[in-house]
């Protein structure tokens, strides 16, 4: 299979609060030999854009789309200006997406574990006009998958599950460290999860920081994990455990390569939400 190609928004590079981190992010592609690319600003309103860019929904480089009109923009005159049009936000790419999901929803809930995909059930909430079995089984089929729901943690606006959990392959879940506190709610997560997989639980040799939740939101490419960080140099007590811990989970095929991320952070995400995968499908012209 070929690199895919990682896109951002021009508003990271343009933005200057966030300029420095789409730099960091374009040099260590860079040293990857992973290519990247922009969106336009003129067909994008914002750099979140794993959340209303489309999702990839099989190996064959088949992509989804939805309606993208998420309430924690839309319940919000001076928000709605940030909703971006997904058609226009995909205009002029190489993208095979026959598939329409015809729901409410944003991809920053949506990750993908082979034939399994995991969501939180804010999708009811979002579209209350549906019967929720009937949404299920629709995006079952239309997903080519398993659908796993988790439970919405309502401290949490976007209901995104790309803060909770990371796929590692080999039917193993990696588990964000964020719930250890409220019991009930971890233990829930970890019934779900482990009712279908191999749960690994983020943990860090550290005390931990209110923000340590960043560190699950890192872009994955191949030969390289692009880590969030929360020190300029990546060098605090946090970030130091974190790269320990994430060079142990993965193999010396990734290099763990970490990136300043907190301007990002502190608006609640981090390296997964500004970057999308796009791979081309040669025979679609």
């Amino acid at each position: 299979m070929t690199n895919p190609i990682i896109y951002t928004s021009e508003w990271l590079s343009r933005t200057p609060k966030t300029k420095r981190v789409a730099e960091s992010i374009f040099v260590a592609l860079e040293k990857l030999n992973i290519k990247h690319q922009e969106l336009s600003c003129n067909n994008t309103n914002d750099y979140w854009c794993r959340d209303y860019m489309p999702v990839r929904i099989s190996d064959d480089n088949i992509y989804a789309k939805y309606i993208y009109n998420p309430d924690y923009l839309a319940n919000y005159k001076t928000k709605q200006k940030y909703i971006s049009n997904q058609e226009q936000a995909c205009k002029g790419l190489n993208l095979y997406a026959p598939t329409n999901m015809n729901i409410v929803f944003d991809g920053g809930n949506y990750v993908r574990c082979a034939d399994k995909v995991i969501m939180t059930d804010k999708i009811f909430s979002e579209n209350p006009e549906k019967n929720p079995r009937d949404m299920l089984n629709d995006l079952s089929n239309k997903l080519h998958a398993e659908i796993i729901l988790l439970p919405w943690d309502m401290n949490e606006p976007c209901g995104h599950t790309d803060g909770m959990i990371s796929y590692l392959g080999k039917n193993k879940i990696l588990l964000n460290n964020c719930w250890k506190k409220d019991k009930a709610f971890h233990k829930r997560l970890l019934n779900i999860l482990k009712a279908h997989f191999e749960v690994i639980e983020l943990s860090y040799d550290c005390v931990e920081n209110e923000n340590s939740w960043c560190y699950l939101n890192y872009l994955q490419v191949p030969g390289g994990i692009l880590l969030p960080c929360l020190s300029a140099d990546c060098n605090c007590n946090c970030d130091i455990a974190a790269i320990k811990t994430f060079e142990k989970l993965f193999s010396s095929d990734y290099e763990i390569i970490p990136i300043y991320a907190y301007p990002l952070i502190e608006d609640g995400g981090a390296l997964h939400c500004v970057t999308w995968e796009l791979y081309n499908r040669h025979d679609i012209k």
